[in-house]
C-alpha cells in the first residue's frame, strides 16, 4: 500500500481575510446599486406625478369647454382622479426617498390588495351563482316527479 498523500492546509486568516473582502466588495456594489435604483424610482416618480398635475390642470379649460351635464362631470371627476393619482405618486416618492425599505413595500403592498380584490370579487361572483342542492326525499317519500315512492334514479 502507499502511503497517503498529507492534503496542503492554508493558513486560516487570509482565508478568513480573502472571504470577509468579498463580502465586503459585493455589499458595496450592493448598496450602490440599491441607491441608484432607489434614486431613478424616486426621480421617474416625481416626474409622472408632477406631469399628471400639470398637465390635465392646464388642459383642463380646453377638455370640458363645449360640454354640459353629466359629460361634463364626468371630465371633470376624469381630470381629478389623475390630479389625486400625481399627488400620490409625488406623496410616494418622497415617502421612498426619506425611508428606502418602501422600495420593497410599496409594491408588494399593491400586489397584495389586488388579490384580495381578486379574491372578493370571486367570492361574491360565485356566491351569486350559488343554488342550493336538491332536497332528498325520505324513505318512503313520494316522488314528485315520477307519483311513486321509493327510489328514483331521476331525482
Amino acid at each position: 500500500m502507499s502511503t497517503p498523500v498529507r492534503a496542503r492546509r492554508r493558513p486560516l486568516l487570509p482565508s478568513l481575510l480573502a472571504g470577509a473582502g468579498l463580502v465586503a466588495v459585493v455589499a458595496v456594489i450592493g448598496w450602490m446599486l440599491l441607491l441608484f435604483v432607489k434614486g431613478t424610482v424616486v426621480l421617474v416618480s416625481y416626474a409622472l406625478g408632477i406631469a399628471l398635475i400639470v398637465v390635465p390642470l392646464l388642459l383642463a379649460h380646453r377638455l370640458v369647454a363645449g360640454h354640459t351635464g353629466s359629460e361634463r362631470w364626468q371630465r371633470i371627476g376624469t381630470i381629478g382622479q389623475a390630479v389625486a393619482i400625481g399627488v400620490a405618486l409625488c406623496v410616494i416618492a418622497h415617502l421612498v426617498g426619506q425611508h428606502g425599505w418602501l422600495l420593497i413595500a410599496v409594491p408588494a403592498a399593491v400586489v397584495a390588495v389586488t388579490r384580495l380584490v381578486h379574491a372578493v370579487s370571486t367570492r361574491r361572483h360565485l356566491a351569486a351563482r350559488w343554488r342550493p342542492p336538491p332536497r332528498r326525499r325520505r324513505t318512503g317519500e313520494r316522488c314528485p316527479s315520477a307519483g311513486r315512492s321509493g327510489p328514483c334514479p331521476g331525482c
